[in-house]
């Protein structure tokens, strides 16, 4: 059981350290690539993917889970990491209007489509991890 816990805290941390290679580079296509805005909230949101999967992989022990709960909350917690970076760099090539990077100005419905329809997926999944994590540290441990 034990080596299982393990297992799945290396991948937690390895996972987040290669957000952290994937942000420095983004942050690279921030200086040279078209829609600096863009690839900069990419970037940002690469580093803060990477701080979040590194604490969940820190406190992994220490969560009070099943097994069944810890398979669901990587699968959804990779889930939601991944297709969130996906979103991110498509807008960033696309240029897609955000409410915060170009308020008032609306999406353009094909590009449009497939962001909502990747985000359809990550909002949920981050709440199921994140809610996982949080139910997980519960109480004191036995």
């Amino acid at each position: 059981m034990t080596s299982v816990i393990d297992s799945q805290r290396r991948r937690l941390l390895r996972h987040g350290f290669i957000f952290l290679f994937i942000g420095a580079w983004l942050g690279i296509a921030t200086a040279i690539l078209p829609h600096p805005h863009a690839w900069r909230a990419a970037h940002l949101t690469a580093f803060l993917t990477c701080f979040v999967l590194v604490a969940i992989g820190l406190v992994w022990r220490e969560l009070r889970l099943t097994d069944r709960q810890r398979s669901i909350g990587l699968m959804t917690g990779f889930t939601s990491a991944y297709l969130g970076l996906t979103a991110n760099i498509w807008s960033a090539i696309v240029d897609l209007p955000g409410p915060a990077s170009q308020p008032g100005v609306p999406m353009p419905m094909p590009q449009g489509a497939v962001f909502f329809t990747i985000l359809a997926v990550v909002v949920p999944t981050t709440l199921i991890a994140f809610g996982l994590v949080m139910y997980g540290m519960r109480g004191e441990m036995e």
